[in-house]
């Protein structure tokens, strides 16, 4: 798996942003961003790493371990997801509701084939409208 160094290096490298100009929004020498990108344990502080996320508009969870964006194993990607810090989910400034959350939670507990499951029940269901279903 790539650490924080290289996906640093490729993310600044594919924005065409050298390392010096990366420094210096950063406040930091230029032998900094070498050295995030070069050594294995050498990362940014905070407050530079989270700069690092606004400048690329990527996540410090991307940066960090390579998590990609999109939610529950990449299912939600159509919007913006966020942990506020006392624990609720916030998706496109909305908060989710605890009825959702417990779905999320069951969602987590369930093994692959259960969760395809119970995403094409949702799909269906959101197919007829939200309505029961008549047959149960």
């Amino acid at each position: 798996m790539k650490g924080f160094g290289e996906r640093l290096r490729k993310i600044r490298r594919n924005a065409d942003v050298t390392q010096s100009a990366l420094a210096k929004y950063l406040g930091v020498g230029s032998s900094a961003v070498g050295k995030y990108e070069l050594y294995d344990n050498a990362y940014p502080s905070v407050d530079a790493l989270l700069k690092i996320s606004e400048f690329f508009n990527i996540s410090t969870d991307y940066l960090l371990k390579g998590v990609e964006p999109g939610g529950v194993n990449g299912g939600v990607n159509n919007g913006a997801i966020v942990q506020a810090n006392n624990g609720s989910v916030v998706i496109n400034n909305k908060p989710l509701s605890p009825e959702a959350m417990e779905l999320v939670k069951i969602y987590e507990k369930l093994g692959g084939r259960e969760r395809l499951k119970l995403l094409n029940f949702a799909v269906e269901m959101e197919k007829r409208g939200g309505k029961k279903s008549e047959q149960q």
